[in-house]
């Protein structure tokens, strides 16, 4: 039954993804604006504007490229209402070499397969379509595109409503998604309707070699980016124990702490990936022979139930570890060097340092120096990296200059939070898990399996904000982080995710190696069965709710 239900769908979703794949989105960039207009128009065609309550392009905010959102909205009998989200947005292409020219030529990719690598095992080798997009998700949002199309065809007006909704920028800063929120909202009190939960059709892959399983997620993973200034001392190099070498203390501290899967988050049997370091340098700009004495890095960490104020905790106790173990390392090397030259003027010599967050290195100076002084003194240092400037590298300027007027001596850790924040999303019980358990059961003869978290970062993020998730201590120790917004900020609308409360799945294509050259779906499952198994939720809710 459900084999000659999937090919209803199966020719419309290859041609809207291979449509979509050909087109370049690359996020930043005006390439995300053809491709929503495009959606739009694949909405419309055959004259089906007309069926929809509503449908168009929603302007993001402030935007420097003048993105939009696409949307088309059908209002049915009840209140109850579903969102089918995807994203359009892709990332670059240059890992794909010598095929970087076929990157979004599917059939030009297919052609070359060999190329590219093994596929998943258990699948069909020529079940698959390659190039950027097609997983991650391109053929997502086809789906959708589908899915909307099919319902708004119907003679007869829907027990629920339905909104499909596709964004750009979740691959950079969800800047799609977050406009997304305000039209949510915007849309929820004009037609008086409650969101029973959304759809993200994202990318779905194996978890382990072998792996047959058709994944369904009742919730989403999030993420946080600790961020660490290391303050050594400076000095020359022929007489280095009278300085302290930043990068030292940076990669004793990296050492501790990435790949360490004691910070591994866990819930429920799932288990995040460890926390990798995403940046790390020092502050020199130009060759001389002075030891650098500051070196900074980011680590990025994924999360299932740890809260920003507990990781700051945590780290801090990393961070001061490690700072105790250099201090102690570098007097123990300059004990053994004296005796060694001869030179013991000076011992014992007991090194000291300090490890404080990002907020009470302000509180601090602001005791010192006065509020006033100390704004004047960021503000300028603001202004001084421009508009466009990358927030993470804004957010480690602001600190340096916070401690530069201190005055305070290293050696230190300075700890702070980067953008971007996502936050974590527990998994829900309520009337789409009902109706996704339903269809489960109802299909024994696929291999679905549920489970609570998505393993990889979406805008599932932003659309629900669990109750015992405390952003208050990351606020005050993100540097750009502005309740007003403004050029250069960083901000979530909080309130607004946390009023919107929408229970959130993640039910996608099924491929393998989103962000590398042998990116691909399979396309039976992915724009067959997939769509069709959805359609049957929908259903299934319009009956329920």
């Amino acid at each position: 039954m459900l084999e000659n239900a999937t090919h209803a769908w199966y020719a419309d979703v290859l041609r809207y993804t291979k449509q979509l794949v050909h087109m370049q989105s690359i996020s930043p960039g005006t390439g995300e604006i053809s491709v929503a207009q495009t959606i739009l128009e694949l909405l419309h065609e055959g004259g089906l504007q007309e069926r929809y309550t509503l449908s168009g392009l929603d302007a993001l905010a402030g935007d420097r490229y003048g993105r939009h959102n696409a949307y088309a909205f059908l209002k049915g009998r009840s209140r109850s209402t579903l969102v089918l989200l995807s994203h359009f947005d892709i990332v670059g292409t240059k890992d794909y070499g010598s095929l970087e020219a076929f990157s979004l030529v599917p059939d030009a990719l297919t052609e070359r397969r060999a190329q590219l690598g093994a596929v998943l095992a258990g699948t069909d080798p020529d079940d698959w379509m390659f190039g950027r997009g097609t997983a991650d998700m391109k053929s997502g949002v086809a789906v959708n595109i589908a899915l909307i199309r099919h319902f708004a065809a119907r003679s007869t007006q829907l027990p629920l409503s339905l909104l499909f909704l596709t964004t750009p920028d979740e691959e950079n800063e969800s800047a799609g998604v977050l406009q997304a929120v305000h039209f949510l909202s915007h849309l929820r009190a004009h037609y008086d309707i409650e969101y029973v939960g959304a759809i993200n059709t994202d990318y779905t892959t194996a978890q382990y070699t072998g792996d047959t399983h058709r994944y369904i997620f009742n919730g989403t993973i999030g993420k946080l980016l600790p961020s660490f200034l290391c303050i050594g001392s400076e000095s020359h190099v022929g007489t280095s124990f009278n300085g302290l070498d930043a990068n030292l203390l940076a990669a004793e501290l990296i050492r501790d702490v990435s790949m360490n899967d004691a910070l591994c988050d866990s819930k429920d049997g799932q288990v995040t990936a460890p926390p990798v370091t995403l940046r790390a340098a020092d502050l020199k700009t130009h060759y001389d022979v002075q030891l650098p004495f500051a070196a900074y890095f980011y680590l990025n960490v994924l999360t299932l139930t740890t809260t920003p104020d507990a990781l700051l905790t945590r780290l801090h106790r990393y961070a001061t570890t490690a700072l105790a173990a250099v201090l102690q390392r570098v007097d123990e090397a300059e004990a053994r060097w004296r005796r060694a030259s001869g030179t013991q003027a000076g011992l014992p010599r007991t090194r000291t340092g300090v490890v404080l967050t990002y907020a009470d290195l302000y509180t601090e100076t602001v005791r010192r120096l006065g509020e006033q002084r100390v704004r004047a003194e960021l503000d300028a240092e603001w202004e001084q990296w421009g508009p466009t400037v990358d927030s993470r590298e804004r957010s480690l300027r602001l600190v340096h200059k916070l401690w530069t007027i201190s005055e305070q001596q290293g050696p230190a850790i300075v700890l702070y939070y980067s953008p971007p924040y996502y936050p974590h999303v527990a998994a829900t019980t309520g009337a789409l898990h009902d109706a996704l358990t339903a269809v489960v059961q109802a299909h024994p003869e696929l291999p679905l399996v549920q489970q609570a978290c998505y393993p990889y970062l979406s805008d599932l993020s932003y659309l629900r904000l669990d109750a015992n998730v405390d952003t208050a201590i990351m606020k005050t120790n993100m540097p750009v982080w502005k309740e007003q917004g403004g050029a250069g900020s960083y901000y979530l609308p909080l309130a607004a995710i946390a009023n919107l409360n929408i229970p959130v799945v993640n039910f996608g294509p099924f491929g393998q190696g989103a962000h590398q050259r042998n990116e691909g779906v399979v396309m039976s499952y992915s724009f067959g069965a997939l769509p069709q198994l959805i359609c049957e939720t929908i259903e299934y809710l319009g009956e329920h709710v």
